[in-house]
């Protein structure tokens, strides 16, 4: 049993940086999985994210990002030059809400334009979440199931994604 809906944000949760704060533009593809700004710093997503992305879109899980990000076009040229499945990471994705506001806000505008755009009423207990910062775990209040990712340096793992799915399978049992 898969939820309806995963969220991913994007820094220290699918890449190893906050693009906002250490990629310079411009940004070019070195290959489909390697991007590099013009500082030479080189940025890929973490190793499981292709797999995990893999599995929600074989399970028809919407996959949508919600991000702090102050940089969005940054984001968006990130999405668009990294490829997962041999097409970019962005086409991959339903919804994406980015902002300065919580991920409670996100959340629940993404629900919504899901709502309006694609007439389906899912309720939040159908959302994971999944974020490296331990104060978004406050879209539990809402409903959202959180998967904390605790280290930067893997970021979002195959078995922190197994492990998120399982407790989320268990509460849905409860």
């Amino acid at each position: 049993m898969y939820p309806k809906v995963v969220v991913f944000d994007l820094d220290y949760t699918l890449w190893p940086c906050w693009c906002d704060t250490h990629i310079s533009p411009p940004v070019k593809a070195k290959s489909t999985d390697i991007v590099i700004d013009k500082r030479k710093f080189e940025l890929s997503f973490y190793k499981d994210v292709p797999k995990i992305f893999e599995e929600l879109i074989a399970n028809d899980v919407l996959i949508v990002s919600a991000s702090r990000t102050c940089a969005p076009a940054v984001a968006r040229k990130l999405l668009t030059l990294l490829h997962i499945n041999d097409q970019p990471a962005i086409d991959h994705f339903d919804f994406m809400e980015w902002g300065t506001f919580s991920k409670t806000k996100h959340i629940k505008a993404a629900m919504d334009r899901i709502k309006q755009e694609m007439d389906l009423d899912i309720p939040f207990e159908e959302v994971i979440l999944f974020d490296d910062e331990w104060r978004n775990k406050d879209v539990e209040s809402i409903g959202v199931h959180f998967a904390h990712l605790p280290n930067e340096d893997v970021g979002l793992t195959y078995d922190i994604f197994q492990k998120a799915l399982f407790s989320y399978r268990e509460k849905k049992q409860l």
